[in-house]
């Protein structure tokens, strides 16, 4: 018999990118994670897995 759980685990990356903006851009002010989210390159660097060991909890 099978069973579904749910893992979580937190991965942890680095990535880099060159963007124009408008010369008042304001990082404080824009939502970077959908911007970034719609990169073509996503400047990805390199990482790996963050901590030890992710998570595993009760059925899905």
């Amino acid at each position: 018999m099978m069973r579904s759980v749910v893992i979580e685990w937190i991965e942890v990356s680095s990535h880099r990118v060159v963007v124009n903006v408008p010369a008042d851009f304001d990082p404080e002010v824009v939502e970077l994670g959908d911007a970034l989210g719609s990169l073509e390159d996503d400047g990805f660097l390199g990482g790996g897995a963050g901590g030890d060991r992710g998570a595993v909890s009760g059925c899905a």
